[in-house]
This record gives C-alpha cells, sequence and structure tokens, in this order.
C-alpha cells in the first residue's frame, strides 16, 4: 500500500495528458511473494512429547510449518505497440527461493532418518533451503483503462524459464556436535532441487507516465503456475500472489540533441 500512496503523491506534479515517446523503453524491477505447502514425503519429523501434547499430537508432519518467500530483481526492456495498448517485455531475471521448516509448538522436532544403522533420531530445530535462479521472462500487458491519461490500469501474462546458479540445504540441529550428519541426512534424502525451472504467471497493475514518459508501475501478482516439476526439496510447490514494482525510461530521454 505504501507503494501506491508514493504515486498518489506524485499525481499532482504531472500533467493530464501523456507525452508521445519512444514505444522502446528500458527498466528495472523487484518483485516478491509468499509460499507455502504441504512437506515433502522425503522428510519424516516427530513432535517432542511435551507435558500439554497428548500422544496423538505427537507423530506426523501436520505439526510442522512449512513456509517461505520469493524475491527477484531484473532488468527489462518493453516495446508497445497499437497506440500503446498492447506492450511486450523481456530481459534478464535473478530470483532467490528461501523456505523454511519448523515446529508449530515452538520446540525442537525429531527427524527419522533411515540408514545403514537402522532408524536414527536427530534432534532440530528445523530446515532451510537457499535456491538462487536466473531466468528470462516473456511478457505482454494490455491496457483496460487510460491510454491517453497519465494513470493506466492493465493486465498482464508472462512466461519464465530460468536455470539454478547456485542453492543449499541445511539442517538446523539442536547440538552442534551433530552437524557433521547433515550432509549425510539430505544426501540419502535424494533429488535435489530441479536444475531447470518454467512458471507461468498473470497479474493486475496500475501506471503512472510522467511528463518526460518514464513509466512507475506497481502490479498485484497472481499465484504463479509451475509446469516443472521437483523445484523444491522442502515444501510442495504452492504458492501466494505477491506484488511487484517497476520504473521504466524511455530510449529517448537519453538521446543527445
Amino acid at each position: 500500500m505504501r507503494y501506491l500512496f508514493l504515486l498518489i503523491l506524485i499525481f499532482p506534479f504531472v500533467g493530464t495528458e501523456a507525452q508521445q515517446n519512444s514505444p522502446l523503453r528500458i527498466g528495472v524491477e523487484y518483485g516478491s511473494y509468499k509460499m507455502a505447502g504441504e512437506i515433502d514425503d522425503r522428510w519424516e519429523f516427530r513432535l517432542a512429547k511435551t507435558p500439554y501434547t497428548s500422544q496423538e499430537d505427537e507423530t506426523g508432519s501436520e505439526h510442522v510449518n512449512g513456509e517461505g518467500e520469493v524475491d527477484y530483481a531484473g532488468l527489462k526492456s518493453e516495446f508497445s505497440v497499437w497506440g500503446n495498448r498492447l506492450t511486450f517485455a523481456s530481459g534478464i531475471r535473478y530470483t532467490c527461493v528461501n523456505q523454511r521448516i519448523s515446529s508449530t509448538w515452538d520446540t525442537p522436532l525429531y527427524l527419522y532418518h533411515p540408514s545403514s544403522r537402522g532408524v536414527e533420531l536427530f534432534r532440530v530445530h528445523g530446515m532451510n533451503e537457499s535456491l538462487g535462479y536466473v531466468g528470462v521472462p516473456l511478457e505482454a500487458d494490455i491496457l483496460l483503462w487510460g491510454r491517453l491519461s497519465n494513470w493506466q490500469t492493465y493486465v498482464k501474462a508472462g512466461m519464465q524459464a530460468g536455470v539454478k546458479i547456485h542453492g543449499k540445504t541445511s539442517l538446523d540441529f539442536v547440538s552442534r556436535e551433530m552437524e557433521k550428519y547433515g550432509d549425510e541426512i539430505i544426501a540419502a534424502a535424494g533429488k535435489a532441487p530441479s536444475d531447470f525451472f518454467l512458471n507461468t504467471y498473470c497479474g493486475l497493475g496500475l501506471r503512472l507516465i510522467l511528463n518526460n514518459g518514464i513509466r512507475l508501475s506497481i502490479e498485484i501478482l497472481f499465484p504463479p503456475n509451475l509446469l516443472t516439476k521437483d523445484n523444491f526439496s522442502l515444501l510442495t510447490s504452492k504458492t501466494y500472489g505477491g506484488g511487484q514494482l517497476s520504473v521504466s525510461f524511455p530510449v529517448n530521454l537519453f538521446s543527445t540533441k
């Protein structure tokens, strides 16, 4: 909401007619959305027994929280056609995914780990996973209202393909002496996160065009649809909506006369 408030504050300082500028623009963007989902079935947790829980409350991963967030930033180019009603965009985007598993009771968990020595139990506070991707988005947005105004609303749809450039999955042991077993436990679970991802997404946006042609945009993003499998190793692929901010500049703004 604070970004929308900033756009409204700028309104008195701009005209009511949008200036004609180059249909080609370059811009920057930042976006974020939340994640949740069921714990992947490769992980089996038990809640430590307390005086306040019944036996039924001590078993099953239903007592484990799974959550995370996705943040991304990118550079893009935009090209408008059909009297600026339709805009195509593409560029390069870095996406960072962070996921966490923890107890709903804020107490340590027992992680069951089958091994050649039998089933072993490890006390952990939770698990963490951090992944980084570089992707190429392809987007198109079409105006709903405001073609001749500085204020515009639009609907956007896009697709993004990317590759993983870094990733780390770790266990947060209660005892630091157990950290030496972390890599072994994670490797035994198998199925590391995929090195490639493909998703589609859409959203609604509000755009303010300044008199020099600079565009300020804020968007509401609907949950993206992941087309690839095994994207994460902690949670199933379930996301919520989010938001995006972007600024784009007409290329003729930088031209010299």
